[in-house]
């Protein structure tokens, strides 16, 4: 009997091609099937049973029942991100209309959570494609994400980094996204199961850096000093211990703003 196929939801952003990196590349060919989505697709799938497994905004892991998280892998920012902003026409304290991106679900409760709490405000908010002049021209911000933020012309405005904000606020890094499987994904017929093959495509992604590096030189515009550096000191793929910490920080305060339904323990696959 054949084994039923293990359906990957992949998101094309380059702060997750380390991790996809191995999987597009052929890694698991014979396991996997490969699917392309936003980050906010991606978690719909996910919750509606499409894919068994994807790298998926943090936040979701509290609205979809029945996940396990890879151990050891995430998508987070130890200090400053640069590709989850809030371009703004007034200092943060007086932002009273917010464009929300709605290519994201971690970014946009934290860019709320740091208005309300560190700034004291509470702006109205919409939801909007990312597109910088008409999100501005109708907001006094817009909170931007992934490629498209890294590109947005940024003269002029007042630029919240939203990792460099939670990182001033509470020492800690932050977890933008997690590897989530389902409960009911289908078993590997594998010694070690799924969880290694993770493992596997990050280290090869980081293997062929320079050549993802120069794929996105030609599609961001930043350079290639910037772009290695946005790799390995803006992005970090470990969950460690300080990540932890972070994500059950910023669930309890999802969960206090009504962001979420409830807190839950973090469960490994």
């Amino acid at each position: 009997m054949d084994s039923v196929p293990f359906r990957l939801s992949i998101i094309d952003y380059l702060n997750a091609a380390p991790l996809n990196h191995g999987f597009k590349h052929g890694l698991g060919w014979e396991h996997f099937h490969l699917k392309f989505h936003y980050p906010s697709a991606c978690a719909d799938r996910l919750r509606d049973g499409e894919v068994d497994a994807g790298i998926v905004s943090s936040i979701e892991y509290l609205r979809i029942p029945d996940l396990r998280i890879v151990p050891g892998l995430c998508i987070a920012s130890p200090k400053r991100v640069r590709s989850v902003v809030i371009l703004s026409k007034v200092p943060p304290e007086q932002i009273r209309s917010l464009a929300l991106d709605t290519s994201s679900r971690t970014s946009v409760v934290l860019a709320q959570l740091l208005l309300r709490e560190r700034y004291g405000v509470t702006p109205a908010v919409t939801d909007m494609g990312p597109d910088l002049p008409a999100m501005l021209e109708a907001h006094d911000a817009a909170l931007m994400i992934g490629d498209a933020a890294m590109r947005a012309p940024k003269q002029g405005l007042f630029v919240m980094d939203l990792a460099e904000e939670w990182h001033s606020w509470t020492g800690l890094p932050f977890v933008f996204a997690l590897w989530l499987v389902r409960q009911d994904a289908p078993d590997l017929p594998v010694p070690g199961g799924v969880a290694p093959f993770f493992h596997k495509s990050l280290a090869i992604g980081m293997d062929q850096l320079p050549a993802i590096v120069e794929e996105a030189r030609r599609t961001i515009g930043w350079t290639k000093i910037e772009l290695q550096e946005y790799l390995t000191e803006n992005i970090s793929y470990t969950l460690g211990e300080a990540e932890r910490e972070s994500l059950a920080l910023f669930f309890e305060k999802a969960v206090r703003h009504g962001f979420a339904p409830q807190e839950k323990p973090l469960r490994f696959l």
